[in-house]
């Protein structure tokens, strides 16, 4: 099992970076892992929502299913995954900061089976797809150019 956290601070209001960090249509402009993602049950978004997404890694493309297990705006937002190739959590914590947003992004995942033995791969993949997101997210937010 490993865990990976990245933080950034973005210059917008926390509503509006929670509203689009949690927002399952936006997440593939600012995760590029992301092939697609869609609610799978009712509206509004809440405890038990599920969700499912078509993740890229590795040249790979993966389904994962999830389920919202802390819903709780503008200040978090936790799912769990209910399938897919790897047992992960991602919780999304936002704090204001002035008219500012701090968000701390946590992802927890447990490789089993032969990826057990490439963990340290697979965790540094996801850190580094976190960590560029996270960038992506403020760059969207604050209308940056972004490159590449």
């Amino acid at each position: 099992m490993f865990t990976v956290t990245e933080t950034i601070l973005i210059e917008r209001p926390t509503q509006e970076v929670f509203d689009f960090l949690t927002d399952a249509a936006s997440r593939s402009q600012w995760d590029e892992s992301v092939v697609f993602e869609e609610i799978t049950s009712p509206l509004p978004v809440g405890v038990g929502t599920t969700i499912h997404s078509r993740l890229r890694a590795m040249g790979r493309e993966n389904d994962f299913h999830w389920r919202v297990m802390q819903f709780d705006p503008p200040a978090r937002m936790a799912t769990v995954s209910t399938s897919g190739p790897v047992q992960t959590t991602l919780v999304m914590d936002f704090l204001a900061s002035g008219n500012a947003c701090d968000v701390c992004a946590t992802i927890e995942a447990t490789p089993e089976g032969l990826m057990q033995f490439v963990e340290p791969l697979i965790r540094e993949m996801v850190r580094t797809n976190l960590s560029t997101g996270l960038a992506r997210a403020k760059a969207l937010l604050e209308g940056q150019a972004i490159l590449g």
